[in-house]
């Protein structure tokens, strides 16, 4: 047993070392201008399973250096969901959104949703969980203090309900959040004028019309080569599924 923890952490301490080598060399490149390269290191990085928002962060950088904004705004988003109050990267994903041409601009939602949705992704799951076990230790405490009548006050009564009412709701956003992060239906359209069709086939007569790079979507199967896609505005199309990455 002590041999395999031995190995584990050995080799655990080799592919370490290989990523921040891997990493470091792509920085380097990416420094020196030299954007290909490094976007070829970073891509190689995610193929052997490594991720972080640091990586998808200059990543994105590197494709938007090389005027591919589908990619730099799927990169941006990746790191969003790993570092969702990184004010650079919000930043930047805004600046690359504004280079979507003819972008669908949804009307404003309802007030209290926008809110909410802001609120719930300014965490990570994580940090919601540790929120949620926080509430639910100090609703146990308050309960043990008026079972055991260490303290008999009406204002522990209060707080002990409004800790079940809290724990109630934060859980409820966690579910949520967690549904989200799972939800494996969206897309970024990574190439610029994607032609749309009418089904998973090739054909100048089924072309419905063509998509632009960075284009936000809805995945709604998969059949071969080909993916079926629900626009923001409802459209739907099928594209080559190698014109897309999932977030």
């Amino acid at each position: 047993m002590r041999t395999l923890v031995i190995l584990v952490s050995f080799l655990s301490n080799i592919f370490s070392k290989d990523f921040d080598q891997n990493f470091n060399e792509a920085n380097n490149y990416y420094n020196n201008s030299r954007y290909l390269e490094s976007i070829r290191i970073y891509e190689s990085i995610l193929i052997e399973g490594f991720e972080s928002s640091n990586l998808y962060y200059n990543l994105g950088n590197a494709y938007f250096r090389q005027n591919q904004i589908g990619q730099s705004i799927w990169s941006y988003n990746k790191a969003l969901k790993m570092d969702p109050r990184n004010e650079d990267l919000i930043k930047n994903i805004s600046i690359a959104e504004a280079r979507i041409k003819d972008r669908v601009i949804l009307p404003d939602e309802f007030y209290f949703v926008k809110i909410y949705g802001k609120f719930k992704s300014r965490y990570i799951l994580k940090e919601w969980l540790l929120f949620g076990g926080i509430v639910v230790l100090l609703t146990v405490v308050c309960f043990l203090i008026l079972e055991f009548h260490i303290i008999n006050n009406l204002k522990i009564v209060r707080v002990a309900k409004i800790l079940m009412l809290l724990t109630v709701m934060v859980h409820i956003v966690i579910l949520d959040k967690f549904f989200d992060d799972n939800d494996d239906k969206i897309g970024i359209i990574i190439d610029n004028q994607v032609k749309a069709y009418s089904g998973p086939f090739y054909g100048d007569n089924s072309i419905l019309f063509n998509i632009n790079e960075g284009t936000e979507v809805m995945i709604k199967q998969n059949q071969k080569d080909w993916t079926e896609i629900i626009l923001l505005d409802g459209k739907s199309a099928w594209i080559t599924s190698n014109k897309i990455r999932l977030l």
